[in-house]
Order: structure tokens, then C-alpha cells, then sequence
């Protein structure tokens, strides 16, 4: 079989293996970047949303072609229909992901990184109990070769495989991937600029549906749902009624359906020859599904890993600083997201009339930045002291793997 050779070879072309490719290329590595898809970021799978532009432009610089709408507030719309809006100019962004993904990939392949798109990844090749890079299959001329590789970073996404052969986690159980359907729609008052989040067991059941604006009249219009709850409906079905109720004569023009992982983080995110990071090691927020810069943070926390660990085979314990600092920070964040999520979205309709505007309201949740999962979870709590049991039920529970 025919073989590469290369330092670090990364799985998927999202904005972390991009960002990962394009760390370590500059760190002197070579670097094979493998996506499956013919094109890098289509087809867009994503309502788009980013935090401030500030936040984003850490990792890439923006400009016209890439953002499509400032996002100034969040409206929330309580299931009994009760409104509230937390105005916070300048609080985030839409992008054009799929220009967003090939921007992130062209400064991968400017450092020096070779990308194949069209090249799926079969199997990780494992030997002596340390992963030794992977097969992978040219797509388009239909044969298998090996890539051998001092590191094999996983950022194959929500389906991802890759860190169930590195025997880092197991499939997604029900309750951890939401089901969501999205609409492009043109002729929608978006007006304010503010990002819709729409909550009910009508509407979403166990999760939120959603109005992202996108520019003049233009949005992103999704449900994401928990399968669980759903009495055998589809995403597709809640998101026909939202639309007949939020913009019945809005013109549609591009829907896309698919999983969202709302997963608690992993109890390791490395082992010998091998990492993951985004979405595939669940580092994407548990609470909202949004991960577009989270993924990013994540890559670069690698990227220093698989660079620290030298030229020579990185094995578990060389690159265990990496879920260490991870666990520290943002996944430290996601843990108190995962929180909130369990307790909030298994709450009747009356319950989240009763906790939301206390939620809206408590000071310091909303801030320019986002949400501040601690006081979430506190300003859940203190509306309803009696979730505190379920609370605590919640944090003896050992963590994902």
C-alpha cells in the first residue's frame, strides 16, 4: 500500500484542524490536512453565529465577504409567549461559514500544509498500543493508502469516528446530540439585529429554536430538539410550524438538517500519537451548540501540545498538558454550560415561564462576551431551590468518556 510520511497528519478541515494545521506548519512540522468533502466548508452545516468580532479576529482577521450581520442583543421568547430582550451591541457576529472554513484553510495551505480534499479517513493504524497515523481513502480514485504520522489529530466534527478508534470516548448516547433543521429565509424582519432564541415544548422540545440574522431581511431560521422528547416528530416538522408562526410569507431558499453534539467534555483529549479537538472532542458548548471559537481555542491549545512534545513520537504523557489546560479553561466553562443545559432544558413549559425572566433578569448573566454559565445555573436554582437536588445528582456524575 502506498504510504506518506509527515510529523502531523489532521483529520477534517473545520476551523480546528485548519487552525491546528496552520499552528504546528508554523512550527516547523509537516503537515497533512484530510477532508473528506470535496469542497472545504460546503456544505454549510451551521447557524453561523460567532461571538464579538473582537474574540473571532484572535484567529483570523475579518472583513465584508466573510461577516454578514453584527449581532447587537439576544431576544428571548418564553413559552408562554412573554418577550425579553438583554440589548448588547456588538455581543457577536453572522459569518459566511462556508467562506469562514476556506479562509482558516488557505492560511493552513499558505504555512506549508499539504490539504486533500476528497480523502475520507478509513481507520487509525495502531501499533504497539500507540496510534501511528491512519489509512485513508482517495475518494475520487477509489484506493486506500496509509499516512504514517508522528501525531494524528481528530477534527472530524459531530460524526466524528476517529476518537472512538483511539478509544477516547463512545458513540453519542440519544440525550447527547440535538436534532436540528434550518431554513435560509429571505423577507423576515430582523430589524433590531438581535439573535432570536425561542423556547417551548411546542416549539423545541428540550432545546431552542432559533432566528440568526444575516443581513437585510435576511436569516438563519432553525429548530435544534432533543429526540427524546419529540413524541417521534423530526426537527423538520417542529421547523415547518415555527416558520408558519415566525415568517409565513418569507421566501425560503436553502435547508439543511443534521446533529448538533450538546455532549458533557471528555475525561481525556489525547493518548499515545493521537488528540482530538472541536466538535469531535465535545468541546463545543453543551448549552447552546455553538463552537465555532471554542474549536479554534482548542486547536491552538494542541497545536502547543503536539509542538512542546518535540519532533519524535508524542506519546500520552507528552501531550496530557493539553487536556489538562483545556479542563482549566474553556472546558472548565463548558462543565457549568453542561450544568445549566441538563437542569433547563428538562423543565415543563411552566417552569420556564417561571425561571426565565428570573434568569433575563439576575445580574451579570448576560454581559458583552456572551453568558456567564455560573450565574446561570445560579440564577436557575434560586428561582427553584428544589432543582438544587438535581443539581447535586448532576455533579457526582463522572465526567464523558
Amino acid at each position: 500500500m502506498e504510504t506518506t510520511e509527515v510529523d502531523v497528519a489532521v483529520i477534517g478541515a473545520g476551523p480546528a484542524g485548519s487552525r491546528l494545521a496552520r499552528r504546528t506548519a508554523d512550527g516547523g512540522r509537516r503537515v497533512l490536512l484530510l477532508e473528506k468533502r470535496s469542497r472545504v466548508g460546503y456544505p454549510v452545516r451551521c447557524a453561523e453565529a460567532v461571538g464579538p468580532r473582537s474574540e473571532v479576529e484572535r484567529y483570523l482577521d475579518l472583513d465584508d465577504s466573510i461577516v454578514c450581520s453584527p449581532i447587537d442583543g439576544v431576544l428571548i421568547v418564553a413559552p408562554n409567549g412573554r418577550t425579553l430582550r438583554s440589548r448588547t451591541p456588538g455581543v457577536g457576529l453572522v459569518v459566511d461559514r462556508e467562506r469562514f472554513d476556506l479562509r482558516l484553510a488557505e492560511h493552513a495551505v499558505a504555512a506549508g500544509v499539504e490539504l486533500r480534499t476528497g480523502h475520507q479517513a478509513m481507520r487509525l493504524l495502531v501499533e504497539k498500543g500507540r496510534v501511528a497515523g491512519l489509512v485513508v481513502r482517495d475518494l475520487g480514485a477509489g484506493r486506500d493508502y496509509e499516512v504514517r504520522a508522528r501525531v494524528t489529530a481528530g477534527a472530524d466534527g459531530v460524526e466524528a469516528l476517529s476518537p472512538q478508534w483511539a478509544k477516547l470516548k463512545g458513540p453519542f448516547r440519544p440525550e447527547e446530540v440535538f436534532s436540528c433543521a434550518q431554513e435560509l429565509v429571505e423577507g423576515i424582519d430582523v430589524g433590531e439585529r438581535m439573535i432570536e432564541f425561542h423556547l417551548g415544548r411546542e416549539i423545541a422540545p428540550g432545546g431552542y429554536a432559533w432566528v440568526f440574522p444575516k443581513g437585510d431581511r435576511l436569516a438563519n431560521v432553525g429548530v435544534g430538539i432533543d429526540p427524546l422528547l419529540a413524541g417521534g416528530q423530526t426537527a423538520a416538522s417542529f421547523l415547518e410550524v415555527f416558520l408558519s408562526r415566525r415568517c409565513p410569507d418569507a421566501a425560503r431558499m436553502r435547508r439543511i438538517v443534521g446533529g448538533c453534539a450538546v455532549a458533557r467534555g471528555l475525561s481525556s483529549l489525547a493518548t499515545d500519537g493521537y488528540l482530538v479537538v472541536g466538535e469531535a472532542g465535545h468541546q463545543n458548548n453543551p448549552f447552546s451548540g455553538g463552537g465555532i471559537v471554542n474549536a479554534l481555542e482548542g486547536a491552538d491549545m494542541a497545536a502547543d501540545a503536539i509542538l512542546a512534545a518535540g519532533p519524535g513520537a508524542a506519546t500520552a504523557k507528552a501531550l496530557a498538558g493539553y487536556t489538562r489546560r483545556w479542563k482549566r479553561t474553556v472546558g472548565a466553562s463548558n462543565e457549568r454550560f453542561w450544568l445549566a443545559a441538563r437542569i433547563f432544558y428538562a423543565l415543563d413549559d411552566d417552569e420556564a415561564d417561571a425561571i426565565i425572566g428570573r434568569v433575563a433578569s439576575f445580574p451579570g448573566v448576560f454581559h458583552r462576551g456572551g453568558v456567564r454559565p455560573a450565574l446561570m445555573v445560579a440564577a436557575i436554582v434560586i428561582a427553584r431551590p428544589a432543582l438544587l437536588a438535581r443539581l447535586a445528582r448532576l455533579c457526582r456524575r463522572r465526567p464523558r468518556r
